[in-house]
């Protein structure tokens, strides 16, 4: 399926500082070099002031948001949040919302806001060495908040039913048939960021 965007990996990479810009919760701005965390679930961020600077760990708690340049000289927004998760086999569509903060990549802003998480599961290998395998996910912000819901993991089985009844649930109340608008096609030309705009067109 086609995404449209291009996200950092950082498990698929070395640690590699970008210039950029860090918005603090107390609204102070830090203008320097970030790294981005090994996984979305780490506890900080690492921030440079220069290239010879010391870098500083700088905890979630603290940051509000933060934007950086990459190699191919475009901006990526991230921004710390709490992270859900519908709960198995939950009649009522309920929500169990992470206690600890997360640091996502924004996909894309509007109505509702599309966000990437990554995480690192190790494991072992067929000889029996350690392995790292990164994983991504996608979750969707609703207005009024403070938390991104997962709706879509991009595992190839099933990954549409699995997309719509996901959209069903997370949608119930404020817009309860958002997913019946979803076409597969569509959604495998335009890629999964539709979302929003589908959204925007069928639930004001």
């Amino acid at each position: 399926m086609k995404i449209y965007l291009l996200l950092l990996l950082p498990f698929l990479s070395f640690s590699q500082f970008y210039p950029g810009e860090m918005i603090m919760k107390d609204q102070s701005v830090k203008k320097g070099l970030i790294d981005l965390p090994e996984d979305s679930s780490d506890k900080y961020v690492k921030f440079k002031a220069t290239e010879k600077s010391k870098a500083e760990k700088i905890e979630y708690e603290k940051i509000e948001n933060f934007n950086i340049v990459d190699t191919k000289k475009q901006t990526r927004k991230y921004t710390i949040t709490y992270l859900a998760y519908l709960k198995t086999f939950s009649k009522s569509n309920e929500i169990k919302v992470d206690k600890k903060l997360s640091c996502v990549q924004i996909v894309k802003e509007g109505e509702i806001n599309l966000y990437y998480a990554w995480f690192i599961t190790a494991g072992y290998g067929a000889l029996g060495t350690a392995v790292s395998q990164g994983n991504g996910l996608y979750f969707v912000n609703k207005p009024n908040e403070n938390f991104a819901t997962l709706f879509y993991d991009s595992a190839p089985v099933n990954w549409f039913s699995d997309l719509k009844s996901n959209i069903k649930k997370i949608f119930a109340k404020d817009c309860p048939k958002l997913h019946e608008t979803l076409d597969k096609k569509v959604i495998k030309d335009k890629g999964i960021i539709y979302i929003v705009d589908l959204y925007e067109q069928n639930c004001n």
